[in-house]
């Protein structure tokens, strides 16, 4: 069987993405009878049919479902190869992919970053902000080469190193009536109005389970993308929040703000470093992991 190009790959998936092969021909600025002989080549080189046309357009058969898997994990397997060999060319020895968690790049992470890149100049990393969920899953699908979030999430299939532990404290304008506690349960904020991050972020199910534990509704008034803006919109007065201690420093002195720590057995979270198989990733990610769980193992 002849190989199968990265073209017709592409031009696959395209279909599949646009609905039909005229669009899919369009975006990839070539003519539709040409994207329709490079699938009908595959369908024959493959024995099975990876298209159904019809009046709804162009949809995967479910042979077609499993290649268009295998074709987007090969396609940026080669993107990235293509990255980092460019870096090359540029005189950079390595490209590392990170998504990283809001919750760590408030924290340690990006000093752990710059640091890493101080000791070696010659290594790129490219980092994205992601929900924990979303960095799990990223990492295992081969999107990116090292993930950090915290343990709010399934990181089944994936090797996860222990990174930070930090402390969760709920945020509180300066005249709440807990501001001057020494703790507070999650419950006890439950008469407020809160401020938290989206739902699709690992910590939601947490506050949602909390919620039904203490048989208590909550009322959300705004979802929003860091900690840092929840704490000013609780300093603004839109209700009370959840956000890492270590704010506690710049956030109370800046916004006026109090944080109160989190009394829940939740709410001293681990944050992990996940990769897909270590030995396997390429030796600058190799590195990256080696110098964050150093500097992790450094203040444990």
């Amino acid at each position: 069987m002849r190989d199968i190009d990265p073209v017709s790959l592409r031009l696959f998936l395209a279909t599949l993405e646009e609905g039909s092969i005229a669009r899919a021909a369009a975006r990839e600025s070539i003519v539709p009878s040409a994207v329709s002989k490079r699938i009908s080549e595959m369908e024959a080189q493959l024995r099975v049919p990876l298209l159904d046309r019809g009046a709804k357009g162009a949809q995967a058969t479910p042979a077609g479902q499993a290649l268009a898997h295998h074709a987007r994990q090969l396609l940026q397997s080669m993107d990235r190869m293509q990255r980092e060999m460019a870096g090359y060319v540029e005189g950079v020895r390595g490209v590392i992919k990170v998504l990283a968690s809001v919750t760590s790049l408030s924290g340690e992470l990006p000093a752990d970053i710059l640091r890493f890149r101080a000791d070696r100049p010659q290594i790129e990393v490219d980092v994205e902000e992601r929900v924990t969920p979303a960095i799990y899953r990223g990492v295992r699908e081969g999107l990116a080469d090292v993930g950090v979030a915290s343990e709010f999430a399934s990181h089944e299939g994936l090797q996860v190193f222990p990174y930070r532990r930090y402390v969760l404290a709920a945020v509180l304008p300066a005249g709440h009536a807990r501001a001057r506690t020494r703790g507070v349960a999650y419950a006890d904020l439950l008469d407020d109005d809160l401020v938290e991050l989206g739902r699709d972020s690992g910590i939601a199910q947490v506050f949602d389970e909390a919620a039904r534990e203490a048989h208590a509704s909550r009322t959300v008034r705004a979802r929003v993308s860091s900690f840092e803006t929840i704490c000013t919109l609780v300093a603004r007065g839109m209700g009370v929040g959840v956000a890492p201690l270590y704010l506690k420093a710049s956030k109370e002195r800046s916004l006026g703000v109090r944080f109160v720590p989190l009394s829940d057995p939740w709410a001293q979270p681990r944050s992990f470093v996940a990769v897909r198989d270590f030995d396997a990733l390429p030796l600058a990610a190799q590195a990256f992991v080696a110098h964050l769980r150093a500097s992790a193992a450094a203040v444990d």
